[in-house]
């Protein structure tokens, strides 16, 4: 590297690495220690379609509500079966499922009873992408009529 002055003559400035590296491979290490990957197992019913997501954020885990194409589950247990991808009127009452109405309060009971604790503050929900947007409405509007009216979604992790 040339210095300034009419001189010409060159003057070489080294430039010690050592404490760069080491900054460096200390900000490698924290942060290798902070990345995790976590790939939560939903379990939907057969043949389910999860939409895609580029969200980096965890899964919490919550109160599990599975709506397949035929059946809706609550904690892996089936609550209502769907005929075409609907609910049958006898089982509404309004827009609120009757049957996983009283499926949701009951696990908040027992769940209260056992002292289990689950997330309340929102139901992790997994619908098939194939399902109408007015069956997922009437999930919604049922679980905020049993007390949890904030939402998960279950999605696969876009490539």
């Amino acid at each position: 590297m040339a210095g300034g002055g009419g001189s010409g003559a060159k003057e070489e400035v080294n430039i010690n690495l050592t404490p760069a590296i080491d900054i460096l491979t200390c900000l490698l290490f924290f942060l290798l220690l902070g990345y995790r990957s976590q790939a939560e197992s939903v379990q939907g019913a057969q043949d389910m379609e999860l939409p895609t997501s580029n969200s980096e954020k965890g899964l919490v885990i919550s109160l599990t509500v599975v709506a397949g194409l035929d059946v809706i589950k609550v904690e892996n247990v089936d609550v209502v079966m769907l005929q075409d991808g609907k609910v049958r009127d006898r089982e509404l009452d309004g827009e609120k499922i009757i049957p996983l109405y009283n499926m949701i309060l009951k696990v908040l009971e027992r769940e209260k009873a056992n002292q289990i604790k689950i997330d309340k503050s929102a139901v992790l929900l997994a619908a098939d992408k194939r399902l109408k947007s007015d069956l997922i409405a009437k999930i919604m509007k049922t679980c905020g009529m049993a007390g949890i009216p904030n939402f998960r979604f279950a999605v696969s992790k876009a490539d």
